[in-house]
This record gives structure tokens, C-alpha cells and sequence, in this order.
């Protein structure tokens, strides 16, 4: 049996975010969280393949979150969910491994071809990444 892209869902309205669980855990092994915060502490303990983030959080923005995420060692590629897209303006994407934004409401079956692509490249970074330590050793 093939292994599930891991995906990681970043929202902090609770409607969203079981909707989302629901829906990608047909094709995904998805965990959730309801704060940027308490993503990245996950992040620092799990491997994820995508992150699926809200732009607008309290606290934190979407943008900075995926920022953030980008530190960290093998980060997961990154999809961000917003119902105003024309607001996340290209100087806020800078830094981050934002493939594409996608507005709410969106496509179901889009969206889960688009997260499974993302993973995809994901395992194509980290696979390259693999072979360039190897090299430098």
C-alpha cells in the first residue's frame, strides 16, 4: 500500500476546519490546528508534506505563518486558503513556499488535485535536498 501525503490544516474557525479534515482525509492523513502557534509546535515535531493555512488569523497572519514554516528544516509545501485573494499581494509571499492561493469558497475536487500536486513537489525538493547532503559529504 502506497503512503498518504501528510497534511496539515491551519485554521482557526473550527467549522473550517472539520470541513476540511473531512474532506481531505478521504485521500490524506490530515491533522489539524486551530492556531498558527500550535501548527508550528507541530512542526517541529511531525514531518508534513503540505500545510493548508487561513490568511486571516488572529495573532498571525497566513503569510507569516508560511514564513515561519520555511525555517524549518524540510519544509512542507504550502497552500493558503483566504476569502479575499486578491488581497495576499505578492511582497507578502516573499519567503514563503507559497505555490498558489486559493479562494474561498473553492473547488473541492481543485483543491484536493492541487494539494496533491504541492506534495508532490515537496517529495521532489526533499528528495533533491537528500542528494546534495549526500554529495557534501
Amino acid at each position: 500500500m502506497e503512503e498518504r501525503f501528510k497534511v496539515l490544516v491551519v485554521d482557526d474557525e473550527p467549522d473550517v476546519l472539520q470541513s476540511l479534515s473531512l474532506l481531505l482525509s478521504e485521500d490524506f492523513d490530515v491533522t489539524t490546528a486551530a492556531s498558527p502557534e500550535s501548527a508550528l509546535e507541530l512542526n517541529r515535531t511531525r514531518r508534513f508534506d503540505v500545510i493548508c493555512s487561513d490568511y486571516k488569523m488572529p495573532r498571525m497572519m497566513g503569510t507569516e505563518f508560511l514564513r515561519q514554516v520555511n525555517t524549518l528544516p524540510d519544509a512542507p509545501s504550502c497552500v493558503m486558503l483566504t476569502g479575499t485573494p486578491a488581497l495576499v499581494t505578492p511582497a507578502e509571499r516573499v519567503g514563503t513556499d507559497l505555490v498558489t492561493v486559493v479562494g474561498k469558497p473553492f473547488e473541492p475536487a481543485r483543491l484536493m488535485r492541487l494539494i496533491e500536486q504541492v506534495a508532490r513537489l515537496c517529495q521532489v525538493r526533499r528528495t533533491a535536498n537528500e542528494i546534495q547532503r549526500r554529495r557534501g559529504k
